[in-house]
């Protein structure tokens, strides 16, 4: 039985749950938001992915109802929620400081909201058992915040959110207080209770790891604007520009003159050194400079010259760094430029072959990288 694949956002016919129309946000002479439009559908895990100051935390505070478009509408469900006050949009944020109240235990914290508004004591009761279920904390429904752990914290806050059975939840770096292995422990516990509730979640980061890890979708942002929205394995495979390959992961960035040649283009990079040959994956305007871009574990690395590449590169090995399971070598080519290649760690570090200032061979097929055009 095939699982269908969860990728509204490709069927024509489905409704957005949020859509941003042609929005821009100026705070006085700056222009945080700029004529920004995007569509997110309903149970998408959706990040919004960029560095400081790029406008990511000003589009949550707007559909949050903290701030208002400038001009352009947002609309949830088809209603333009600009007018509506935040606490009585369908929307929920939770905060990277969690903003637990500390006097009050972990049930009277996620009972809060449900309170507030005055619904029957059972029931009540009975969603926050669902919500202490569904975050695994019910044995800890007594405690005080500062009696739990950060991670169990965040949990907290997460139940407390959700409560109230939002449409969509805003989560402003949620895990920035974690550190990286509970970190990663609470992404999947993330998706998996966005799975269980059905929720939207859009969740803000400026850790590639993070967003490539939860999201159904990514958006690349810089000063305002989206420069790629798609899922994760596109923008990873097939960035559409060099600040999204610098900007996701590591890649190695080789500038060149490009030419066509049949299928291929053949790319110039230093003089008298052989081209780069690639395939690209879409028509590329060759009469102008071209970045190939190629991440480091697809280079591969041999003191011997392949001979069934035709793509090679000669230079030296000047820095490695051994991360227990991978290791990267920095390998100095032509012109001074480092290329980093990426090994698995099969063997222990005794048995490996290269080392510092090794003469090397770099290799690597001609569709494993992507040209770009500036």
């Amino acid at each position: 039985m095939s699982q269908t694949v969860f990728a509204p956002w490709e069927n024509p016919e489905e409704k957005p749950l949020i859509e941003f129309r042609n929005v821009t946000k100026r705070f006085g002479s700056f222009t945080a938001i700029d004529d920004l439009s995007l569509d997110i559908y309903a149970r998408e895990f959706f990040a919004l992915l960029g560095p400081s100051g790029c406008g990511k935390t000003t589009m949550m505070r707007m559909l949050a109802g903290f701030e208002n478009a400038t001009e352009g509408q947002i609309l949830l469900s088809g209603q333009n929620i600009g007018p509506i006050p935040p606490n009585r949009r369908a929307v929920n944020m939770m905060f990277q400081s969690y903003a637990l109240f500390p006097h009050l235990s972990v049930w009277e914290n996620i009972a809060f909201g449900l309170k507030r508004e005055s619904k029957d004591k059972e029931a009540i009761s009975a969603r926050v058992e669902e919500m202490l279920r569904l975050t695994r904390l019910t044995k800890f429904a007594k405690r005080k915040p500062h009696q739990i752990s950060g991670g169990q914290r965040q949990r907290v806050a997460l139940a407390r959110s959700l409560a109230k059975a939002p449409k969509l939840l805003l989560l402003d770096e949620p895990l920035g207080a974690l550190d990286r292995k509970l970190r990663e422990e609470t992404q999947f516990e993330l998706m998996d209770i966005q799975e269980k509730t059905g929720t939207t979640f859009v969740i803000v980061t400026h850790d590639q790891e993070e967003a490539m890890t939860v999201a159904s979708r990514v958006a690349v942002m810089d000063e305002g604007k989206l420069i790629q929205v798609a899922t994760p394995d596109v923008i990873y495979e097939a960035p559409n520009s060099v600040y999204v390959a610098d900007f996701i992961g590591d890649v190695n960035l080789i500038e060149g003159r490009g030419t066509t040649e049949g299928e291929r283009i053949r790319l110039d990079w230093a003089e008298g050194q052989p081209p780069i040959w690639a395939t690209p994956r879409g028509p590329v305007d060759t009469d102008r400079a071209l970045t190939f871009a190629i991440r480091p574990e697809k280079v591969s690395i041999a003191k011997d010259k392949p001979e069934d590449r035709r793509n090679l590169l000669e230079g030296e090995v000047i820095d490695i760094a051994y991360l227990g399971n991978i290791s990267t070598y920095h390998v100095k080519i032509a012109g001074g430029q480092i290329i980093k290649a990426q090994t698995a760690n099969t063997r222990r570090l005794a048995n490996r072959d290269i080392t510092w200032e090794d003469r090397v061979w770099l290799s690597f097929t001609e569709t494993s990288g992507v040209l770009l055009e500036h």
